[in-house]
């Protein structure tokens, strides 16, 4: 029954007039009726393109979240104390956020690359937080544990959301705001700076718009046809700001084109610095270039005006080295600078306490109280295992001594260590020289850090002695990576007393480190220091 249905249903179509005038139209009408049907084709497709284009626009700016990449990113491991919180936007969106603190007022608010979610970018952050600000840093929306997808009003809301909170939370300034963003996130970024206030700007590889950016992909603007605005217009916002901006871009910049920072320089009407990258493409700037421009970040973040000729510096491999030469000197004069100003050399309990033949202690009777036996394989105390020193100093005895037993199978052999007050008047009491024994309470001994080893009798008894000699040599060269400091070398005008190879004292590693690598003595630097 169903199969005599079929065939004269099939019977009728064929009877159908209009069919067979349509059949009969096509058959001697193909091309124009494959151009229409192409046409047709055409029309629906770019129907069904405008309808989907913020999707196609947002795939195309961000397409690492349509690949589903952020799942194969490892969790990068970190030292960093990081605070991190999962914030519930009004929709019930869940936004992560972390923070990191420092000992200061200033917070950076990074708004990080393109490709990947928060922990991929930890380097940078702790490249940041190590020059002494606080920051702050979110998943955009569609980043790891960031929900929904980064659409523009996404994005600008979650900013602004993740902004206001920590504001409030973390008790942050718009005075003490500095916003530093990155690659495609610098339009984002922008955006959000557009609308609040802040003190500093650093863009690094900027878009000037992403109509530009369109042009560059695909040699026009798609969003043009898709009836989509120009969005994150970078190049007009900065039109209004008020406050200094630093650029970095690299001139073989294949991801961002290098000619896009120059429509947002030229149009940035306030004080502005740029920094041109000789060959380098674009990704990980941080990490390869933070030697050659940690001094230039922490002037300009300190808001003092950098100094580049015509607001401009050109930096290829040459320039590179040289920046990082002179880094590593302002580093070393910058770590000097803070041992020394934190020693103590007028405090009885300080490693570093200083007493010399006219600098004596404040207290007569000073006696620490973390004081030992110097009983150890490697060293011989000559006076039975009765000799003590403050611990610190003992236990960095213990690592000198084995040391030197390597290099010479001899123990190290202290033949006087401490000395009380009472000890000290009774030696002068015999008739030792000023030049050679401080009168009591002016003496070293008394720290309970210093000590003689072997033949404590003179200078000339060493240097004619071959084997001492070698020691001396040998401590000289390595004493000081064990704390330890030989204190009178240069006689009575500069030390206060003979020259005594024999006579060593403990003090920081980085205090005797200093006063080795610079050829003086603590009597000297002593004097330096007070002058």
């Amino acid at each position: 029954m169903k199969k005599n249905k079929i065939i004269e249903l099939i019977a009728l179509i064929k009877e159908n007039e209009i069919i067979k005038d349509i059949s009969l139209f096509y058959s001697k009408n193909k091309k124009i009726c494959k151009t229409i049907l192409i046409f047709l084709m055409i029309i629906i497709s770019y129907i069904l393109l405008v309808f989907y284009a913020k999707k196609i626009e947002m795939t195309s700016t961000f397409p690492w979240i349509a690949l589903n990449v952020q799942d194969l990113v490892w969790h990068v491991e970190t030292e960093l104390k990081i605070e991190e919180i999962n914030l519930y936007k009004k929709n019930g969106e869940v936004l992560n956020w972390m923070y990191v603190w420092t000992w200061t007022w200033k917070t950076v608010y990074y708004f990080h690359g393109n490709w990947w979610p928060n922990h991929y970018f930890y380097s940078e952050i702790k490249y940041i937080n190590d020059l002494g600000y606080n920051v702050m840093m979110y998943d955009y929306p569609g980043y790891w544990k960031s929900e929904w997808l980064p659409y523009k009003e996404n994005v600008d809301d979650s900013s602004q959301v993740f902004y206001d909170y920590l504001k409030k939370e973390k008790n942050i300034e718009d005075k003490d705001l500095i916003v530093w963003w990155y690659s495609v996130w610098t339009a984002v970024a922008t955006d959000f700076a557009s609308k609040n206030d802040f003190e500093r700007l650093v863009l690094v590889s900027p878009l000037s718009s992403r109509y530009d950016m369109s042009r560059k992909l695909f040699w026009f603007a798609l969003q043009k046809i898709l009836f989509l605005p120009d969005s994150y217009v970078t190049k007009n916002l900065v039109k209004k700001f008020d406050k200094p901006v630093l650029i970095i871009h690299w001139n073989n910049d294949f991801i961002v084109p290098f000619e896009q920072w120059k429509k947002v320089f030229e149009n940035y009407a306030w004080e502005k610095s740029f920094i041109e990258i000789d060959k380098y493409w674009h990704n990980w700037i941080i990490d390869n270039y933070w030697d050659a421009f940690k001094y230039i970040f922490k002037k300009y973040l300190n808001w003092e005006k950098l100094d580049f000729k015509d607001n401009y510096l050109f930096v290829w491999e040459s320039e590179k080295k040289s920046l990082e030469e002179q880094n590593y000197l302002l580093d070393k004069e910058e770590k000097e600078r803070l041992f020394l100003s934190t020693l103590d050399l007028k405090s009885d309990d300080s490693i570093q306490t200083f007493v010399t033949s006219n600098i004596s202690f404040n207290d007569k009777t000073y006696i620490p109280k973390n004081l030992v036996n110097i009983r150890w394989n490697y060293i011989y105390d000559s006076k039975w295992w009765t000799q003590k020193l403050r611990v610190e100093a003992k236990n960095a005895l213990e690592n000198l001594s084995k040391a030197f037993y390597e290099n010479f199978s001899r123990k190290i052999e202290i033949v006087s260590a401490y000395r009380s007050y009472d000890y000290q008047v009774w030696i002068k009491a015999w008739g030792c020289p000023d030049n050679l024994c401080a009168k009591a309470w002016f003496s070293e001994h008394q720290t309970w850090l210093a000590f003689d080893i072997f033949e404590a009798s003179s200078d000339i008894e060493w240097k004619n002695n071959k084997k001492l000699m070698s020691y001396y040599k040998w401590l000289d060269e390595n004493a000081h990576l064990y704390w330890f400091h030989n204190t009178y070398q240069k006689w009575l005008n500069i030390d206060w007393y003979d020259i005594e190879p024999w006579h060593w004292r403990y003090l920081w590693v980085e205090l005797a480190t200093y006063l080795r690598e610079n050829n003086i003595t603590f009597a000297e630097f002593y004097k330096q220091k007070n002058n």
